[in-house]
């Protein structure tokens, strides 16, 4: 009985840490009562996010306006990702290609808006500003079943391990990326060098993008990043609609082994969950990032069903020959493709800082930053060191491990499945565990399929990833 009672006292305590971590100076600048009273209005009439909203930020012209972050959003679901598409089509078949692609968007969107949701539900609940991804995974456990509680630490810290896992292969996809794009256009227009050559070479201007430590100084990059890419992407759909074949000539589906690596290619190129936090806790009007018509749904969409018809087209005019990269198909011989490759490889150099920022945030602000705040100057120093300590880790996974298609596949497949499917489910069925489920238990059965979904798809996929990487690459068992 005492050991019970001591067990219940330590987790009160954690919820009340966690709990007390708004920022005194929020506290004090807590709106006036009659604005308090219409934000009531709004949080019952639209957007949980409203919540964050009746806090005055201290820093609001740091802030980012709607525009940006639809901007930044955009730039994060358009990238490599798409120009696999294609080659994910080929492992699925046509038919399930488009309907898979677009059941699983709307699945990871909707997981997204459940798990947001279920931050602000915490947010009010235990009367915190802000929670991050590892702290909202400790208090759902906290205030799910009593046998979750003890799981509650390595969890939340198993969310950032995963977090940190994700965007840091995002960051090594780049690079690998990046370094084949310049290496094909070097082999024709200079001479031929080696593959990492290109990779190492890239390591001092990468550094230099990486030091940017606000995230809206990253928007004007971003916007040049998205004006390159929609020009990339009207330039290769031009190539991919001329002189198609037959339709009846392709797959309408393929066996269902290969589907993991669709499914792993679907998860890396839709999912973009800790930029999709960062950028909602970034925003000026958080209120406006959810909501039928939010900021995520619009762009969301958007990149969804850009998705789906661009690997369809690119998968009908290729079909069996289709590349991992759609680029590697086009005419390497022609201007235009080779302004392409420019100007995609110049786009994901401007990206890679703000995936890379995700990372950062977590390493150093979250274990790093509070240890060392006493010296300003040495944390500051600590922190570039950090930084460029990451540029080079990334650099040298690229060079281990140079396959784009599959380096994709795995961590699509190993980090998101559990990110973007299986920790939402978690989340909600802790949240809702003291208020109950509904009717029928609807909202447990979705919590289920959310988890269901994660586990099929993230170990087969895994499993396949790394069955492939390891045939293709034997070093990597050492």
């Amino acid at each position: 009985m005492m050991s019970q009672q001591q067990s219940q006292s330590k987790m009160r305590g954690r919820r009340h840490r966690l709990a007390i971590r708004m920022d005194p100076e929020l506290k004090r600048k807590l709106l006036p009562l009659h604005v308090r009273a219409l934000g009531m209005v709004e949080r019952s009439l639209g957007s949980p996010l409203a919540y964050e909203a009746q806090v005055l930020r201290p820093d609001v012209e740091n802030t980012m306006t709607d525009l940006e972050t639809f901007i930044n959003l955009v730039k994060c679901a358009f990238g490599t990702g798409c120009l696999a598409m294609p080659r994910a089509f080929s492992n699925a078949g046509w038919v399930i290609g488009l309907g898979a692609t677009v059941l699983i968007g709307f699945i990871v969107v909707y997981a997204m808006h459940v798990l947001l949701n279920d931050i602000q539900r915490l947010c009010r609940r235990h009367r915190v500003a802000v929670l991050s991804y590892k702290e909202t995974m400790e208090l759902a456990l906290l205030d799910g079943p009593t046998w979750l509680h003890s799981m509650s630490q390595p969890l939340g810290y198993l969310v950032d391990v995963l977090m940190c896992a994700y965007h840091f292969g995002v960051d090594c996809v780049y690079i690998v990326f990046i370094a084949k794009n310049l290496k094909f256009l070097g082999d024709l227009h200079l001479r031929s060098m080696d593959l990492r050559l290109y990779m190492a070479l890239l390591t001092l201007p990468l550094m230099l993008t990486f030091l940017v430590r606000n995230l809206r100084y990253l928007v004007p990059f971003t916007v040049i990043a998205n004006i390159l890419i929609v020009g990339s992407f009207g330039i290769i759909l031009w190539y991919l609609l001329q002189d198609l074949p037959s339709l009846q000539e392709l797959q309408a589906t393929q066996h269902w082994t290969q589907f993991p690596l669709f499914f792993g290619t679907v998860l890396f190129a839709i999912e973009s969950l800790g930029v999709i936090l960062a950028l909602q806790r970034s925003m000026r009007h958080p209120e406006n990032f959810l909501g039928s018509c939010g900021i995520l749904n619009q762009a969301m969409v958007l990149v969804v069903l850009f998705y789906a018809v661009f690997g369809f087209f690119g998968y009908w005019h290729y079909g069996d020959e289709t590349a991992n990269s759609i680029l590697h198909n086009l005419p390497p011989n022609e201007t235009l493709p080779q302004c392409v490759m420019a100007m995609f490889a110049l786009a994901m150099f401007f990206s890679y800082a703000l995936q890379g920022y995700v990372t950062v945030d977590i390493i150093w602000r979250g274990y790093m930053q509070p240890k060392l705040e006493e010296n300003v100057a040495t944390g500051r120093t600590v922190e570039y060191l950090v930084r460029c300590a990451l540029v080079i880790a990334s650099v040298l996974v690229a060079i281990g491990y140079p396959d784009f298609g599959l380096l994709l596949s795995f961590v699509g497949s190993f980090c998101l499945a559990q990110l973007g499917l299986i920790f939402p489910g978690i989340v909600n069925m802790c949240v809702l565990y003291s208020q109950g489920y509904g009717w029928g238990r609807l909202l447990l059965w979705r919590s289920l399929l959310f988890l269901v979904l994660g586990f099929c798809g993230g170990i087969t996929g895994t499993v396949i990833s790394l069955r492939e990487l390891n045939e293709g690459y034997p070093k990597g068992r050492r």
